[in-house]
């Protein structure tokens, strides 16, 4: 199973297609950048090539954060843990993701219990074996 190709599709009565992850890996969220001091100022040509220059470089620099530690840590903290998280996403008319969490032991059953809910049309809350983690 990956969490770039979904582990399951289903399609509702309404025609809204799901697709159904399954992964043990959670990233931490990371707060967004910070501003520059470019920003409390008229933008001028020094403002823009400093914004830019500051976008470029904390770019990169969260960027090799996130690749050289936030997704190691995450991969030994995956091998430690049992918990499978489960998404549940329909990218049309609007991205709409749903998330429970399980075991190994169930992540198979959950997932079946995930698409028959839904196919059949409704949002299931109330897992067998899942804890519902909410809509976002």
């Amino acid at each position: 199973m990956s969490v770039f190709r979904p582990s399951s599709r289903a399609t509702g009565p309404d025609g809204r297609e799901w697709e159904i992850y399954a992964y043990r890996i959670q990233l931490d969220e990371r707060p967004p950048a910070p501003g520059t001091w470019a920003d409390d100022y008229p933008m001028t040509a020094v403002a823009d090539v400093v914004a830019a220059g500051h976008s470029v470089f904390y770019g990169l620099f969260y960027g090799l954060r996130r690749v050289l530690v936030d997704i190691p840590v995450a991969a030994v903290r995956a091998l430690r843990s049992d918990e499978w998280t489960i998404d549940a996403v329909s990218w049309m008319p609007r991205k709409t993701t749903y998330r429970w969490t399980t075991t190994r032991e169930f992540r198979g059953q959950v997932l079946a219990q995930v698409e028959g809910h839904l196919t059949r049309g409704d949002v299931p809350q109330h897992l067998t074996n899942a804890t519902y983690r909410g809509a976002q």
